[in-house]
């Protein structure tokens, strides 16, 4: 469902920077993204497939950011923020890693690798 916002040509370009991401071509799936947004900034699902390429990129910060972003846009963006929690915990940040993790399993209750994780970080933040 939010591969259908904006216009034809936009869904296309959505369509293709999806594919270089699942073909780990990230850095011109975040190019692509990146334009995408400039023209259409009202566009989820175009700032969320540029965090999945900063976050294959290692650019965890950046990611968190267009993360945010499509969560701002799109406040039952799941992935977005399941997303948002992988870097986070890979920042070494737990507590807003398991904030994430929490609020993308109230948008889906069906992420079982999520649910995985919120246990994970609970335990590790007890024990600090």
């Amino acid at each position: 469902i939010w591969n259908r916002a904006g216009n034809e040509l936009q869904r296309g370009e959505l369509a293709a920077i999806i594919r270089l991401n699942q073909s780990q071509q990230h850095e011109e799936a975040e190019q692509r993204a990146s334009a995408l947004i400039e023209a259409a900034p009202w566009f989820a699902e175009a700032w969320n497939q540029r965090a999945i390429a900063r976050f294959a990129m290692r650019r965890y910060a950046e990611s968190i950011h267009d993360s945010h972003q499509s969560l701002e846009i799109n406040p039952y963006h799941f992935q977005a923020a399941a997303s948002m929690g992988e870097a986070y915990n890979e920042l070494g940040n737990a507590v807003s890693a398991l904030e994430s993790f929490q609020r993308a399993l109230r948008l889906n209750p069906a992420l079982e690798g999520v649910r995985a994780q919120i246990s994970r970080l609970s335990r590790i933040i007890e024990e600090k």
